[in-house]
């Protein structure tokens, strides 16, 4: 699958695309960035980086098969799957599940957030109890705006998908799930399983959980109408990057 990736447009990155300059006309600084490392990798024929290990990747990634065993039915677990714009061929991206209604219509790309850190996991449910998606795309961690990421990351794959809506699953367990999730770990036999056995050994403390009765929920849905002007306006940044990215004109971005 990360091979399908290599230099191409990705939707769990694509957010960048969407950054202006000062005058609003241009790329940002994001923009070329990522546009920039695209072309690297096209050169190069293989990533820039390998599939890192790092905890928060790796808890984020196992407890995808949590969410879905949580899940009903109708959602269907695709997040190995790489999907491809029908048109654009430089865009891609793999969308964790897809909701099936009665309805067709109703149809909804789901992407699942499961944060490693109780404030990360607050603050994207406190901002849509708040205010909504609005709320939700306000969200900021550290230097990164990960509301407005995970925000364009799922109107990207409800371009890819065809789907009308989106939902976004911010997951943390509760305590009385720990024990499932460290044998989920030990037995985990997908690829790179090593990167897992920090969570099976690891103490109820070392991990994030809930408690049970308590003012926050495990799993938190949020499903929205994506706007068919943002879908619009991500395919008109995605073709403007391809022009860089075909004629390999972006300059060299210089870090302050």
């Amino acid at each position: 699958m990360e091979a399908i990736r290599n230099g191409n447009f990705t939707s769990s990155e694509i957010f960048a695309l969407t950054t202006t300059d000062r005058s609003g006309k241009g790329f940002g600084k994001p923009a070329l960035t990522y546009i920039q490392e695209k072309q690297m990798e096209r050169r190069l024929g293989r990533s820039l980086t390998g599939e890192t290990s790092a905890r928060p990747t790796s808890w984020g990634k196992l407890n995808e098969k949590r969410v879905h065993d949580l899940l009903g039915l109708d959602y269907r677990l695709c997040s190995a799957e790489t999907l491809a714009h029908p048109t654009i061929s430089f865009w891609k991206g793999s969308p964790d599940f897809i909701r099936h209604f009665e309805d067709p219509s109703e149809n909804t790309v789901v992407d699942a957030k499961c944060p490693l850190t109780l404030k990360s996991f607050c603050s994207l449910v406190d901002a849509w109890q708040s205010n909504g998606l609005a709320g939700l795309r306000e969200v900021v961690s550290g230097s990164q705006k990960v509301g407005e990421q995970y925000y364009w990351q799922l109107v990207s794959n409800a371009i890819l998908t065809g789907c009308k809506y989106a939902e976004l699953i911010v997951y943390v367990p509760y305590k009385s799930e720990l024990e499932a999730i460290r044998e989920l770990a030990m037995n985990w036999t997908g690829d790179n399983e090593h990167h897992y056995k920090w969570i099976a050994f690891s103490m109820d403390d070392e991990l994030p959980f809930l408690n049970e009765g308590g003012h926050y929920k495990n799993l938190n849905c949020m499903r929205f109408e994506v706007p068919d002007a943002d879908k619009a306006y991500l395919t008109e940044c995605v073709l403007k990057a391809g022009v860089l990215l075909g004629e390999l004109l972006v300059p060299e971005v210089v870090e302050n």
